[in-house]
């Protein structure tokens, strides 16, 4: 009986593991999502610090002196608007949205696309009886949105390179 409960374990571990694999999740890291991923370029980047990782681990080389493209990522801007209201005047629910601006250059100066804004936003219910859970709601929601937008800007700039 122990012996049927460990094998339907492993196929069951197996078979999920392959799905997971077959979706694109990757473990351990971030995947970049795109036709070709081997496209990659020397850059001069001006962006928040987590980006230097992030389009390093997608293949970019970050390199000031001797570079390709200039890439000039602004933000994460931060907006949280009150989408409905209860009887009693209170906010019940909020919609948060998350804003970058990409600007790619090539080195001789010329634009290849100037100051395109990325933005997604998401919905979050308040509830007043557990604010706490609600504020770390709100937090995982915005770092949600982040990476969304981080694969997003990853992915303009291969196809813009």
């Amino acid at each position: 009986m122990i012996l049927v409960m460990k094998k339907k374990f492993s196929i069951s571990l197996i078979i999920f593991i392959l799905i997971i694999q077959g979706c694109g999740y990757k473990l351990g890291g971030l995947e970049v999502v795109g036709e070709n991923s081997n496209k990659t370029s020397i850059l001069k980047l001006i962006a928040p610090k987590s980006f230097v990782k992030i389009l390093t681990n997608s293949g970019f080389i970050i390199d000031d002196n001797d570079y390709q493209h200039f890439v000039k990522i602004e933000g994460p801007f931060y907006k949280k608007e009150t989408s409905s209201v209860t009887s009693d005047a209170t906010e019940n629910e909020f919609s948060l949205t998350v804003t970058m601006i990409l600007t790619i250059s090539a080195k001789n100066g010329d634009a290849l696309l100037d100051r395109k804004i990325i933005s997604k936003s998401k919905d979050l219910k308040f509830s007043s009886s557990s604010i706490n859970s609600s504020a770390s709601e709100e937090k995982i929601i915005y770092s949600d949105i982040e990476k969304y937008l981080e694969l997003e800007i990853i992915n303009i700039i291969r196809g813009v390179i």
